[in-house]
Order: structure tokens, then sequence, then C-alpha cells
């Protein structure tokens, strides 16, 4: 019965901070499965990739050299300047989608049955911020999908006294900053699954690291279902 009541002891007093919307600190943020539940696993690569603003493009139309482009980028509003149609709206679009309607543009008045084929060459208009304990801190551009094994190799990898076990994620989501810490360590030997890292993410590697960035505050635990916790800076 002593085991029970320890068991449940932490979980009524979880709610309740819930409940009350007590203060928590960058200890209480989600880890385990429940941080896996709030930045997920990394799907495999070759899943469609959404293109934003300043990337640059590779576009093909088929038998068409000089409706063609190699290094079309992106511009602020999200659009690529084409031949012959002009402006094309392609942010937020998988690359079929884009070359879809580059495609119905041409088709409209200038082709019959165009075929369009397009590449995101570089994804340079979105980026991920690698801070705390790694040997280069910065701003990295994030090129197609990217795991938190990975972006932390972006910024040479962890310094010798990183804590490996203390890597904390920091991600925007619905108007309102949330984190998750990770084993970086286990994730390495394959004990742990590797999460994705979304631009405009950020990683903080050593819990020491992210108390003294973030401020060592956070806000009320939202509901507990999510797995996320909310951040304090935000106020």
């Amino acid at each position: 019965m002593r085991r029970r009541k320890n068991n449940i002891r932490p979980m009524l007093a979880l709610a309740a901070c819930a409940l009350l919307g007590a203060c928590a600190t960058v200890e209480d943020v989600p880890r385990g499965d429940a941080a896996y539940a709030a930045i997920p696993v990394a799907p495999a690569i070759g899943m469609d990739y959404r293109i934003a603003a300043d990337d640059v493009l590779r576009i093909q139309v088929y038998h068409e050299p000089g409706l063609s482009l190699e290094d079309a980028q992106v511009s602020a509003a999200g659009m690529v300047r084409m031949p012959l149609i002009g402006d094309v709206s392609v942010a937020g679009l998988t690359a079929g989608e884009a070359a879809d309607a580059i495609a119905g543009r041409l088709g409209e008045r200038y082709l019959v049955s165009p075929q369009v084929t397009l590449f995101v060459k570089k994804a340079v208009g979105r980026r991920v911020t690698l801070d705390g304990e790694v040997r280069e801190p910065g701003l990295y551009p994030v090129e197609g999908r990217l795991s938190l094994l990975q972006a932390v190799a972006l910024a040479k990898g962890p310094t010798r006294l990183a804590g490996l076990d203390q890597v904390l994620v920091v991600r925007q989501l619905d108007g309102q900053r949330q984190a998750a810490l990770f084993d970086l360590a286990a994730i390495r030997r394959g004990a742990a699954p590797d999460p994705e890292i979304l631009p405009g993410d950020r990683v903080i590697v050593g819990l020491s690291r992210a108390k003294a960035i973030m401020g060592g505050a956070l806000l009320a635990i939202p509901a507990l279902a999510t797995g996320f916790i909310a951040l304090d800076g935000d106020k």
C-alpha cells in the first residue's frame, strides 16, 4: 500500500499544479516519453518539405529550356519569378504543389499540357538556433529535414562539459513557446528516438545553460495530455 501511495502522490501534486496555475522551473519540462509527445520523432527523409521565403529552387519545364530556371530564389513575399508568366506564389507549398501551380499558369495561355519539375536546392530562409554547451553556438540554416543529432552536429557537437542528458528544445507553437528535455547520449546510443527539429526551434545543450538563457522560470503547465510546458519568456 505504501508504494501505491507514493505513486499517486506526485500525480496528484502535478494535477494540482496545473489546476492552480502554479509556476514551474526549467527542470520541470517534459522528458522521456512526454518529451517525444512534445517534440516528435523525425519522420523519414523524403516526406514533403514546404517552400519558404529565400529558398533557392531549380525549376525545369520539359522541352522548354528558355522557361527553365537553375537558381530561382523565392522572394520575401513567397513568390518566384518565371519567364512569360511573372510571379508565382510558392511559399507554403511542397515542390510538387509548386510545380503544379507553375504548370497551371503556363498552360493557361502559353503551353499545351506543360510538364514542370521543381527541386529545392537550398532552404536558406529557415534557421534553427544552437546554444548552450556546443562548440559553435549560432543560427544555422535548415535544409530539408533535421533531427536533434543533426542539429547539434551543425554547431560542431557538444563541448566536453556538456550535460548530454539535458538538451532543451524550445519551440513556438500556436503563439506560445513550448519546451521539452531530451537525453542526447541515449539518442546517440540508439536507446531513444531522434526528435525532429523544425525551423525556428532553439536547442540549448546543458540544463544550467538553459536556465541562464531562459531565466529558469516557466509559466503554468498546460493540459497534462499534451506533454508540453509553456515558457515564461513570452510575457
